[in-house]
């Protein structure tokens, strides 16, 4: 049993898509965590290490029709793959959560609905650019910048038109540069703390939280035919698996871990828990993590393995 009077220490992975089988750099992100987690218990902290799969969207979905079968059993097959990988690995992980699980999918609803009694969330239209491989909308502006194509896959992006609920991210812009000014180490290294300030300045727009064209997601409270968008769904896992989104997060033994030491992440979802994340904590009122550590990519031959 860890000691109760021990300083705490929070370290998480990324949750891995599982559209896919594990590949080197998930080994190599979850190794990172692992280093650290080991060297915390070494110095006697109290440390939770947590890891995961991210199983809901439309990849999933698609990936699931292509194969001939359903979005929950090739969930349940990859994250299968991801625990055994792991175990090869001998790594020393504290929970293995899965965004398909009932505690996570209560947890994001009731948080979900935290957020819209804030008043941090609204329904709107969203008319512009989807990059369907990263599941991610891009502004027109933005959109222009990348050639309209995804800068992960270089895959073009894609004409979107929807009515979503949305979150207010536009509201939190002053308070996010605040955070940045007053907390230096916040997003490292420091190349990719300059790439989000960069964006940071062109001003927030704000982020759909659910989508209409597929059902393979948590259905958003109150909201026939929307379910929550996997983005916000899966950033949603640092916060549940530690019961923040229970009815009374104080009973859960691990709540005190909160908020975490480091999210160790890819430097292609950086904006997500740069900007988005934080702000939808400070909607909350949660505390925001300490630092969000982006690592650059495995390449072969120029491209991204």
């Amino acid at each position: 049993m860890p000691d109760q009077n021990a300083a705490t220490a929070y370290v998480t992975t990324p949750i891995y898509y599982v559209n896919d089988r594990p590949h080197i750099g998930h080994a190599y992100t979850t190794t990172l965590c692992d280093v650290w987690a080991r060297f915390m218990r070494l110095a006697g902290r109290d440390v939770f290490f947590l890891t995961g799969t991210d199983e809901h969207g439309v990849k999933v979905e698609k990936s699931a029709r292509e194969r001939g079968t359903t979005p929950q059993a090739l969930a349940d097959e990859n994250a299968a793959e991801f625990r055994r990988v792991l175990g090869l690995f001998g790594l020393s992980n504290d929970d293995f959560i899965r965004t398909t699980e009932p505690r996570h999918e209560r947890q994001v609803q009731r948080l979900l609905e935290r957020l819209e009694a804030s008043g941090a969330v609204h329904l709107g239209e969203f008319e512009g650019w989807y990059d369907e491989g990263q599941e991610e909308y891009h502004t027109e502006t933005r959109a222009k910048e990348l050639d309209y194509k995804s800068p992960v896959s270089g895959r073009p992006l894609v004409r979107a038109k929807e009515s979503n609920y949305y979150f207010r991210l536009s509201a939190f812009q002053e308070r996010l540069e605040r955070h940045f000014e007053e907390h230096p180490d916040f997003v490292r290294p420091a190349a990719r703390r300059n790439e989000v300030l960069g964006r940071l300045r062109e001003g927030l727009q704000d982020v759909p939280i659910t989508r209409t064209n597929f059902s393979w997601g948590i259905p958003m409270p109150g909201a026939e035919g929307h379910v929550v968008y996997v983005w916000i769904d899966a950033l949603f896992n640092y916060a549940t698996a530690l019961g923040l989104g229970e009815e009374d997060p104080a009973s859960s033994d691990r709540a005190r871990y909160w908020p975490a030491d480091f999210h160790v992440i890819g430097k292609e979802i950086l904006w997500f828990h740069a900007v988005i994340w934080p702000a939808l904590l400070m909607a909350l009122d949660l505390p925001l993590p300490k630092c969000v550590y982006a690592h650059a990519f495995w390449i072969a031959e120029g491209q991204k393995m």
